[in-house]
């Protein structure tokens, strides 16, 4: 399967269109690479490109003023990142860097605006997409709130986890960003489900040995138990 087909296939954008509509959008696009840890956009950027991943993580962050990172979320293969250029944002507001070796398509706001206007049924669902990311981030700055550091990384790991894996490779510090903690609370945290025998680390792998009793860790949180801050 080419770059393309698994990008019309997986994209939750596309994947009920007809091919015939996403190739004539596809026809406007310019393809992108970068490596790993290279940035893809910085803060400040001029904001008019949208980009589709067809390959690897992109990692959506944001500085703080004291220098710390705080990850905002992870694109993976089949989603989208950029489009708050639709919503009139003119200079980026976030970080986009890849993960590891990525690449996918890019399609500049003008183009995909005009193909929107004449393609209604695509930017409702569009609207439904961004509606479930706004949610989404919601929710995580709700454990941001309260939730302490265990179950926030609890939530993480269960968040990105399929089949008892979780997907992504993440280092401590990765985690921390992810969670809001620092690296040495995120250090801890994990080596002490280590320890309880909920989890198993292979390098930046972790595996979820006690699945069921890592969503008990998140129950309690969510209950008024369990609130306070690092």
């Amino acid at each position: 399967m080419s770059e393309l087909e698994f990008f019309i296939e997986s994209n939750r954008l596309f994947s009920q269109i007809g091919r015939a509509e996403v190739e004539a959008l596809c026809a406007r696009r310019h393809p992108f690479k970068h490596r790993k840890d290279e940035i893809i956009y910085m803060h400040g950027d001029p904001s008019d490109t949208m980009f589709f991943l067809g390959r690897g993580l992109v990692r959506l962050s944001k500085l703080s003023h004291d220098g710390r990172k705080f990850t905002l979320d992870v694109v993976e293969p089949g989603g989208f990142f950029g489009e708050l250029c639709l919503a009139g944002e003119t200079e980026r507001r976030s970080i986009a860097e890849a993960m590891d070796d990525v690449s996918g398509f890019e399609i500049k706001k003008a183009v995909f605006e005009a193909y929107l206007v004449k393609r209604p049924a695509i930017a409702i669902k569009l609207l439904q997409i961004i509606g479930d990311k706004r949610i989404e981030m919601e929710s995580m700055l709700e454990d941001m709130i309260f939730m302490d550091v265990e179950s926030r990384i609890v939530s993480l790991l269960l968040k990105y986890s399929e089949n008892g894996t979780v997907k992504l490779p993440m280092t401590h510090q990765e985690i921390a960003d992810m969670t809001g903690a620092t690296r040495v609370s995120a250090s801890r945290t994990i080596v002490a489900l280590r320890n309880k025998g909920l989890i198993e680390t292979q390098g930046q792998r972790i595996v979820l040995t006690n699945e069921k009793q890592l969503r008990e860790i998140l129950g309690h949180s969510t209950n008024g138990k369990k609130i306070k801050f690092s």
